[in-house]
């Protein structure tokens, strides 16, 4: 038989995972307006996650929380349960490989799916809506769906009917559909370089996919501009990739900023979001780190990047934040900064982390471990 020059290509994206798994677990809350935190001090906390719900006041993630309460005060705020998201994403990606082997996990709660090798037989919207359905009825969760001939246009179909749409963007449609998009919703342009783009007249995605001066935006933006104009057209041979996240050698996140930072509780609010994201991906591979960096990049694009590493590795957005807040207060210089990065380093895996006992933290430890095993042992009961 010979090999199809097509494909079709799945983008299925949790809705509001966080703050659906919590809940999933309590159902009376689905009416109401819940965001999910890291912390929930009103002085520290952060949305990691707000339902459809909150939403509707303007709230949204990397919000602080005392913003998000002053938006909607009968706000219900629920602390992030990792182990939970853990385990309903393992949930997800089990209900995935019923119906492709070909699948791609692009975070915990969204992946890729090839299923070009249930056509013709099957029609692709009739898989999407199987698939649909069947993480509805297991999990109580909704999901939105992309179906398209890429990864791309997979990615940026899921995000354009929320919550729980299924939607279609084949090659032929992008005039009228991608193409009217502002270039900032185009999925790899960060609220950085959108601004940028802007300022050369490149408003829209359909613009930038008909832009004459591609040495301008390779001068600017370097390959990654040329990979923007190259998807904004519909194209992308990305090939599905079911090993793209084996456990990685480092993990991180940074951020750039709209316009200069000059202050430090606005800065650390922006590094703590990064902690947690950080935190978050640790939490998914059962990774802990004994180095954990800084970077700055202030306004003159200078960066600076320092490290600090530990005996016993560390793994919870709160440890992670405590050694970037030491590093950030010893290290910044006041300048103003454009960009903040955390990266973990020096990775081991959960089943490898000893902790040197003493007498100070001998009783913590017993404490942690029996609870761990509680944890562990809800899902079998």
């Amino acid at each position: 038989m010979a090999e199809q020059s097509f494909r079709i290509i799945l983008h299925i994206d949790l809705n509001a995972f966080f703050a659906s798994c919590e809940i999933m677990l309590k159902p009376e809350l689905e009416a109401l307006p819940v965001v999910v935190v890291g912390s929930k001090s009103s002085k520290r906390g952060v949305v990691t996650t707000a339902n459809y719900v909150a939403r509707n006041y303007g709230i949204h993630s990397a919000m602080s929380l005392a913003q998000a309460k002053r938006k909607c005060p009968h706000l219900t705020v629920l602390k992030g349960n990792m182990d939970l998201y853990r385990r309903v994403s393992k949930q997800f990606m089990r209900i995935l490989s019923q119906y492709s082997q070909l699948i791609e996990p692009a975070s915990i709660d969204e992946a890729y799916m090839d299923v070009t090798h249930h056509f013709p037989q099957s029609d692709p919207l009739v898989i999407a809506q199987k698939i649909q359905a069947h993480i509805y009825h297991e999990l109580r969760i909704g999901c939105s769906i992309g179906v398209a001939p890429n990864k791309f246009l997979a990615k940026m179909a899921s995000d354009m009917e929320k919550p729980h749409g299924l939607t279609i963007l084949r090659k032929r449609d992008l005039a009228h559909t991608l193409w009217l998009l502002p270039v900032e919703k185009m999925h790899g342009i960060g609220k950085s370089s959108a601004p940028k783009l802007k300022r050369l007249g490149i408003n829209t995605i359909g613009e930038l996919a008909n832009v004459k001066e591609n040495k301008k935006i390779e001068q600017l933006f370097g390959p990654h501009g040329l990979d923007w104009i190259k998807k904004a057209k519909g194209d992308d041979d990305r090939p599905i990739d079911p090993n793209r996240y084996d456990q990685p050698s480092s993990i991180g996140h940074s951020t750039t900023f709209p316009r200069d930072y000059s202050f430090d509780d606005e800065i650390k609010t922006e590094l703590k979001q990064m902690c947690t994201k950080t935190a978050n991906r640790l939490q998914l591979y059962s990774l802990y780190a004994k180095t954990i960096t800084l970077q700055l990049k202030d306004t003159n694009f200078k960066q600076v990047s320092r490290s600090m590493s530990v005996e016993i590795p560390i793994q919870t957005e709160n440890e992670l934040f405590q050694m970037v807040e030491e590093l950030f207060e010893e290290y910044w210089n006041g300048v103003p900064v454009r960009l903040v990065g955390v990266s973990t380093s020096n990775l081991v895996n959960s089943k490898k982390v000893i902790k040197q006992l003493n007498l100070f933290n001998y009783q913590s430890f017993v404490s942690e471990e029996k609870l761990s095993q509680t944890i562990q042992q809800l899902p079998q009961k």
